[in-house]
Formats: C-alpha cells, sequence, structure tokens
C-alpha cells in the first residue's frame, strides 16, 4: 500500500497517509492471538458445546415438547434451534416429516387466540422436508401435501394488507386471506414466496426466488417474478419445452410410476390425510 503508514496499537489499526487525517479502525485479530493455545481451546469447547445442544434440542415426535401440536407423526422431528410459532395446536405435522432450525409456524397475528379445538390451519404431510428458515404465516389454511421439499428460506402466507384507503398506513388496513396449497412431491428452492390464494400442483418444481400466486398445474416448472410456467409435462406431449440435455438416471436410483401402475408394498401404511 505505497503512501500509506499502519500503526497497530492494540486492537485498533490507525491508517495515516496521502496528506489525508488519520483514520482509525477496527482491526482483524492478529492469526497469533486466533490461533492462541487457549483461544484454540474455548473454540473448541464452544463448538462442541454447540453441536451437543443442537442435537440434544431437537424435538421428535415422541417428546412431551411436541405435544403442543395438533400432532405431530411418528418418525417427525425439529431441529434446534426452532423459530417463532403460535397457536401451535393448530398446527398439524404428519409422519416422517423433518423441520428445519429457525422455522417460523405462526398460526394468526401475535394476539390472535385460537380455540383449543380449532381445525388445522397449518397441515404439513408425510415425509415432507422444510429448510431451516422457512416462514409460515396462516390465518385460513396452508397445505403442504406428501412428499413436498422446500429448500431455505421460503415464506408462505395465505394473507395480505389491502391499500386500498389512501390516508391509512398499510400496515392498519384489514386483512384479505385465500387458501394455500401445494402438491405432492413439488419441490420449491431457495428463497421463493409463495402468496395468498396459490394452489400448486403435483410434483412442480418452483425456480429459486420465485414469487408465485395463482393456479399452477401438476408437473410445471415455474420461475420468476411474478412466477410463470416455463416448462411442463404432459401426458401428450411429454415436457415441453423439451430439455437440451438428457437426464441420466444412475443405476439403482429409484424411478417413478404412473399411479395407475403403482402396487404397494406388503407393509405399505397409508398416509395420513393432509
Amino acid at each position: 500500500m505505497t503512501g500509506v503508514t499502519l500503526f497497530p496499537i492494540g486492537r485498533v489499526t490507525v491508517i495515516r497517509g496521502f496528506g489525508a487525517p488519520a483514520l482509525a479502525c477496527a482491526s482483524v485479530p492478529r492469526a497469533a492471538q486466533i490461533n492462541s493455545p487457549f483461544n484454540r481451546w474455548t473454540t473448541s469447547l464452544i463448538n462442541r458445546a454447540w453441536d451437543k445442544i443442537r442435537a440434544r434440542g431437537a424435538v421428535n415426535w415422541q417428546h412431551p415438547l411436541a405435544r403442543k401440536y395438533g400432532s405431530m407423526g411418528e418418525g417427525s422431528y425439529q431441529a434446534f434451534p426452532p423459530g417463532d410459532c403460535t397457536n401451535p395446536h393448530a398446527i398439524h405435522i404428519g409422519r416422517n416429516c423433518f423441520i428445519g432450525a429457525g422455522v417460523t409456524l405462526a398460526v394468526g397475528m401475535p394476539t390472535e387466540v385460537y380455540a383449543p379445538d380449532h381445525e388445522p390451519v397449518i397441515e404439513i404431510g408425510d415425509r415432507t422436508t422444510i429448510g431451516k428458515n422457512c416462514w409460515f404465516v396462516a390465518r385460513h389454511s396452508i397445505v403442504l401435501e406428501h412428499d413436498v421439499t422446500v429448500a431455505p428460506n421460503v415464506y408462505f402466507t395465505d394473507h395480505n394488507h389491502t391499500y386500498a384507503d389512501p390516508w391509512l398506513p398499510v400496515g392498519q388496513q384489514v386483512l384479505q386471506g385465500k387458501p394455500v396449497r401445494v402438491g405432492t412431491g413439488t419441490w420449491i428452492a431457495t428463497n421463493a414466496v409463495i402468496l395468498p390464494g396459490t394452489t400448486i400442483g403435483a410434483n412442480c418444481t418452483i425456480a429459486a426466488g420465485a414469487v408465485v400466486r395463482g393456479d399452477i398445474p401438476d408437473h410445471s416448472v415455474v420461475g420468476g417474478i411474478p412466477g410463470r410456467v416455463i416448462r411442463r409435462w404432459t401426458r401428450e406431449e411429454g415436457w415441453q419445452p423439451p430439455f437440451t440435455e438428457p437426464v441420466v438416471v444412475v443405476e439403482g436410483w429409484p424411478v417413478g410410476v404412473p399411479p395407475e401402475d403403482y402396487v404397494p408394498p406388503e407393509n405399505y401404511v397409508p398416509p395420513t390425510p393432509a
């Protein structure tokens, strides 16, 4: 750095040069400080402790804390630390589900109290995986059917503030909502937003960052803002537009079968309704 002089003073570095007044800024801790025996020990201790806390803090379907939900099916668990959760008795989680760390499951506004026998508002189907830091904000109905995969940081809501009144702050205006439903086998990529009134069909792919509203047919690929169907499979035409490169299935990888050709195994357990 020609013409510039650095004066390290403790954890502050004074920068002087080019006739400019002295500039003090916090320096990055020296490698030697980070690598000192004491720091190595404390860093290892903190990380080991955090790993144990995360493992021990997870809540599975057998834990007493799972009873706060309307139901949590066998084999399901919620990672630690959990996100915010309101009116959990109106949240129903199917079997063999995974709820990632920091997932917010909010039924109603912060001051709304739903009756103990209220019908389900958030329903998560069997074998559904929800990545960390997703948000479910529901007042009416958000349903994920079976085998849905949700990447981190996806936002679901079934209501919004209106903005028709030009003088009242939007945050104080009346709420309007419509139910949301995501079809079985659908994949939703990171940072997507699912808006009120959305119905996504079966085995759809929602691209990262898409903002989705309205009815999405089965076997659709949706991308963009606003989200639109950019590819779709039908029995008559297959995938349109066609794939530019063939998808090579690795030997031993499972292959789907049409519903009419599916023969369940002897130990098959029907999924719980979603």
